[in-house]
């Protein structure tokens, strides 16, 4: 008998939280705008969701306060929009800390085991404000992009699970039926700040680079005669 997938997973739980006398509470680990639109349209039909932004990953600090500004903007708008206010809670980063306990990636690959890590490390972070405020759920927005492996985010959140006892883990896999495509249109439609690089000062380096490499095989337009 095969293993259900993690979109069944996902499915079944939402069919349990459904099947509650009111809505459960759920926190959602947001790392930005963009990604959070399509997973919270979808967790708000069976939860009470509160969104939480646990990202010292993000530098400079610039670019981790236009994220930040950006997803407010769009928690605002769609607030606004739906008459659903969506309660926000960011937290206290250490940027320092994060830098100190990351520096390997400076060896490593975009989407290697360090950047497995550092998914470990802020999903471990918003799980912990979860489980001490009291929450029935926690997941996180991440399984949306196609950038991010849902399976082994997954396992991440079930491992944490078993050190939270009193918040389940919701499996998820946010891009599948469409999820990241409809992510993208209501970033969109939004008219949100869509970042070009993951978060850390490795992967704004190496994108720079994708783009001077990019800049340098393009040819040169000669001047008019």
């Amino acid at each position: 008998m095969r293993a259900p997938t993690d979109l069944e997973t996902e499915k079944k739980l939402f069919q349990e939280a459904d099947s509650r006398p009111k809505k459960p509470t759920l926190f959602l680990h947001a790392c930005c705008g963009p990604c959070l639109t399509y997973p919270l349209v979808l967790l708000l039909s069976h939860f009470e969701v509160t969104v939480g932004f646990f990202n010292p990953n993000i530098q400079p600090v610039e670019e981790y306060e236009r994220r930040l500004e950006t997803l407010k903007g769009f928690l605002l708008s769609y607030g606004e929009k739906t008459g659903v206010k969506v309660p926000l809670v960011v937290n206290e980063e250490d940027f320092g800390r994060y830098s100190s306990l990351f520096k390997d990636r400076a060896t490593d690959r975009e989407g290697g085991k360090v950047c497995l890590r550092c998914h470990a490390y802020r999903m471990a972070l918003a799980y912990d404000y979860a489980e001490k405020h009291g929450f029935d759920y926690f997941t996180t927005v991440m399984t949306v992009s196609s950038k991010k492996p849902s399976r082994e985010i997954n396992e991440i959140g079930r491992a944490l699970e078993k050190s939270h006892p009193r918040t389940r883990y919701l499996v998820s896999d946010f891009k599948k039926e469409d999820g990241q495509w409809k992510g993208i249109q209501m970033a969109r439609a939004y008219g949100l700040y869509r970042q070009e690089y993951c978060g850390c000062l490795y992967s704004l380096r190496e994108r720079e680079e994708i783009k001077k490499r990019k800049a340098a095989r393009r040819p040169s337009s000669s001047p008019a005669q």
